[in-house]
């Protein structure tokens, strides 16, 4: 199998904008995520500003960001509609014409909350934004909505999480549901544990597979709780590594 991108997320407004600059360029198999949500996320809040602050820091580089949708937000656009804070950002370019945010992750699993999956429109969506790829949290919970939108002939990506985003390793890992569709792996992956989990994997997904990694939370200091850019860079360099003994 292949590793397309090696994802970090949740940095957060204490991360100096000019280390996840530094970290991007220096692997640039690595991609930053933010999660994006209206109580932490929305209008002039310190993240927002943040956020935006680093995307026009990245807009001359060829570092890869990504934001992940969460709770009303992703209500929202499952029903068709994108807020605007989140819209301005999708719709910021890169000197080069292509957008700063690369990848646009829907959190469709997990929380508590009931919404609706309007799937032509949520397929409208992802038409309006064809340089952007967008990924769906993938669960048999899932499997009927994902489905719907695979058969409008949308393009997306799904990216297995069992955890729903709770940071716990599954059971087992899952083989690529659809082949018409890219899948990622998630969910209690870090530093420490990378290694033999791609192991797992690799026996599990089909040679030719190209794939990402997703890690959160073993990605934050224990004692302060915040994302860590010295536990990023060893996740990064642990997956680098496995990937250069598994050539």
């Amino acid at each position: 199998m292949k590793i397309e991108k090696i994802t970090c997320s949740d940095m957060r407004e204490y991360n100096e904008i000019d280390d996840i600059i530094a970290l991007g360029k220096k692997y640039p198999i690595s991609e930053f995520a933010i999660q994006a949500h209206p109580s932490k996320f929305s209008g002039w809040m310190p993240r927002y500003v943040w956020f935006e602050t680093l995307m026009h820091a990245a807009r001359n580089t060829n570092i890869n960001l990504a934001m992940h949708v969460n709770s009303e937000w992703r209500t929202e656009i499952c029903r068709g509609d994108v807020p605007y804070e989140i819209k301005r950002m999708w719709d910021m370019q890169r000197d080069n014409g292509k957008p700063v945010i690369g990848r646009v992750q829907i959190n469709i699993n997990g929380g508590k909350d009931s919404f609706r999956f309007y799937t032509n429109k949520v397929a409208d969506i992802i038409h309006a934004y064809p340089n952007i790829e967008f990924i769906f949290q993938y669960t048999p919970k899932q499997h009927r909505r994902l489905k719907r939108l695979d058969a409008t002939g949308t393009e997306f990506s799904m990216l297995f999480d069992a955890s729903g985003g709770r940071g716990k390793l599954p059971k087992k890992w899952c083989a690529p549901i659809n082949p018409n569709h890219k899948m990622g792996y998630s969910g209690g992956l870090g530093p420490d544990n990378i290694s033999e989990n791609l192991d797992k994997i690799n026996m599990v997904v089909p040679a030719n597979s190209n794939i990402w990694i997703d890690a959160e939370g073993k990605l934050k200091n224990p004692d302060t709780k915040q994302f860590d850019m010295a536990r990023a860079e060893l996740y990064i360099q642990n997956a680098l590594r496995w990937m250069a003994r598994n050539k």
